[in-house]
């Protein structure tokens, strides 16, 4: 009778200690809509390092349940995946929540740039109204012409950009607008003096 007992409470110790070895699979799902948050906020491309953290912690984690799952039942411990997963999900919230400042850091960085291109812009086209066409500097002249209105068309296509959401590319085109319109400018100031040179 007291052999029998013994084994019955074996028994239910075995199974207590299978119990706590349950697969953190709340956790890992959490983690994992997480880290599809922070990607849909763009995570990736606007705060990489903290993305790849999080989703390097996810992976690690994701390996310490596999180590696990391999073992045999009784032997399993899934404390440190659970954790891990759990601090996954953090660092994927926070991953989140910086990309979403810094998107409205560049959105707002880009507002600033669009201004000074269109202002750059509009100084390049009033020195080029201003300047002198002569003999020789009319074909200059006109391949300016060529490419302000070339730059007028980039500059569209960069504020289409800003306008869809996409900060970080509108911002690189209208840097280039800005250094371009900045370039044909001195282009007008040198076709001016070469022609006052002649």
């Amino acid at each position: 009778m007291l052999k029998r007992i013994l084994l019955v409470l074996a028994a239910l110790g075995l199974l207590a200690i299978a119990g706590c070895s349950k697969a953190p699979e709340v956790e890992m799902q959490a983690a994992s809509a997480g880290l599809d948050a922070a990607r849909t906020a763009e995570a990736e491309e606007y705060v990489s390092d903290a993305y790849r953290t999080a989703s390097d912690t996810l992976n690690a984690a994701m390996a310490a349940k596999q180590e696990q799952d391999s073992k045999f039942a009784l032997f399993r411990s899934y404390g440190k995946s659970k954790e891990m997963f759990i601090r996954a999900k953090a660092l994927a919230d926070n991953a989140a929540t910086l990309a979403a400042t810094e998107k409205e850091r560049v959105r707002q960085e880009v507002m600033t740039l669009i201004t000074q291109a269109q202002a750059a812009i509009d100084s390049a086209a009033a020195v080029l109204k201003k300047a002198p066409i002569g003999k020789g500097n009319r074909a200059e002249i006109e391949l300016i012409k060529n490419d302000l209105t070339g730059l007028g068309a980039q500059f569209e296509e960069a504020k289409n950009d800003f306008n869809g959401g996409k900060f970080k590319v509108a911002k690189s085109k209208v840097e280039a607008v800005i250094a371009k319109a900045n370039s044909i400018i001195n282009e007008i100031a040198m076709a001016v003096e070469k022609k006052k040179g002649k």
